[in-house]
């Protein structure tokens, strides 16, 4: 019998941290992520798509056009698909159509966080997609 695609693993996730360090004590904030699939990795990949190299004389420059946070930003808006944080005026920080994030609502959201939040978001989605390598650096 030929292999049978399965559905992609989708997880809850209570951001306990970010509610210890921000006094949450009503409901949890909770982010469902999913896993990535083959698009989503190439959609990722992408980024890396830009890769200079420069030879003159004795000197070699190598440069990259997009930063380790850009990286991380993608990888959450590309598996986020449910999140109840909520913007200062009570409505949800994310809109979602069809189990994902709408970008200029992600744009939006992701630009307001705190760091601490965005890194316990971006770890949360290392979890289901470890492919993707290592969380993001501790915030100083």
């Amino acid at each position: 019998m030929p292999l049978k695609l399965a559905a992609p693993i989708e997880q809850d996730f209570i951001l306990e941290e970010s509610d210890k360090k921000f006094g949450n004590k009503g409901t949890p904030t909770i982010i469902t992520v999913r896993q990535a699939s083959q698009g989503q990795h190439e959609r990722r990949d992408k980024l890396y798509s830009t890769f200079n190299r420069v030879f003159s004389g004795d000197t070699f420059t190598v440069s990259q056009n997009f930063s380790s946070i850009e990286l991380y930003r993608l990888e959450v808006e590309l598996t986020l698909i449910a999140c109840n944080i909520e913007d200062l005026d009570g409505n949800m920080l994310f809109k979602f159509k069809n189990k994902e994030v709408t970008h200029e609502s992600f744009v939006n959201g992701w630009n307001a966080l705190p760091p601490e939040i965005a890194k316990e978001m971006h770890d949360k989605v290392i979890e289901v997609n470890p492919l993707w390598g290592t969380p993001l650096p501790e915030s100083e």
